[in-house]
């Protein structure tokens, strides 16, 4: 597959840094949402997407992209998945039909700075992920947070709401959704219990996270990824014909929100 790149990039030479490498300053458009890094576009996209897809760390990302004669430090990849990974939802956002009217909640937890966190989601009937709210309290305030950030982001007022036994939940779906039938049960929530082990499983590689924000960052990110790769954004569907391979719905999916970022 032809790859995406920002149009009329250029590169000039900035000295060289502390190993004596040479560092490129782009100065592509300014108008993208790229201008201003020193590495091309296709190439801190490539990292945000193998970081929030795959069960990577910063180390292991820039040692994965050094074997690429790409020398990047982990603290800069770091910076590029804080920066970018919401401005790649933001740009998806149009693409993202409504999704179903029956969600079921719960939350995990996970560390911050060595201590517990919890991570509220959400999602509907197909399995898509509604939404995702890190905080650093399991209240009926945490709750109510989640709920309208999840009606406000998705447009959507679900018609019925699963969740288990917490006292949390029922005043809180009162306060925000109170035309919302609700059911409480572990019975209904085995779709979401199951649904946790997908965000566990790439949180366990990181070892904690520092602070609340890049929490949040990279839990909906995973989120995000997970929504784009299982189909459920209008992005990604190439038909190349019987003779040809087509390329992950992901891998296009992905190149066609760099494109958009590139012309922001």
């Amino acid at each position: 597959m032809e790859r995406q790149h920002c149009q009329g990039e250029r590169f000039t030479k900035e000295g060289h840094d502390r190993e004596g490498r040479q560092i490129y300053r782009r100065t592509a458009d300014s108008a993208s949402a790229f201008a201003g890094y020193r590495f091309p576009a296709d190439m801190i996209a490539l990292a945000v997407r193998w970081y929030l897809r795959y069960r990577l760390s910063y180390a292991d990302l820039a040692e994965l992209l050094a074997e690429r004669g790409i020398h990047v430090d982990p603290s800069t990849i770091y910076d590029w998945v804080q920066h970018f990974s919401p401005l790649y939802q933001e740009a998806a956002r149009s693409h993202r039909p409504a999704p179903r009217g029956k969600w079921a909640i719960d939350e995990t937890y996970i560390k911050v700075a060595g201590v517990t966190q919890y991570v509220f989601r959400a999602i509907d009937e197909q399995g898509q992920v509604i939404d995702i709210f890190v905080s650093p309290t399991r209240d009926t305030d945490a709750a109510v947070a989640f709920l309208r950030r999840a009606v406000r982001e998705t447009g959507v007022r679900p018609h019925l709401v699963t969740t288990d036994k917490a006292a949390i939940y029922p005043p809180a779906l009162a306060a925000v959704l109170p035309e919302a039938e609700h059911v409480a049960g572990k019975i209904e929530q085995q779709a979401i219990e199951r649904d946790h082990a997908h965000l566990k499983g790439r949180y366990r590689p990181m070892r904690g996270f520092k602070q609340t924000r890049c929490a949040q960052v990279v839990c909906a990110g995973h989120g995000f990824m997970r929504n784009l790769r299982d189909g459920f954004y209008r992005l990604g569907f190439v038909w190349y014909g019987p003779a040809k391979p087509h390329p992950p719905r992901l891998l296009t999916a992905w190149d066609e929100l760099t494109a958009t970022l590139c012309a922001a």
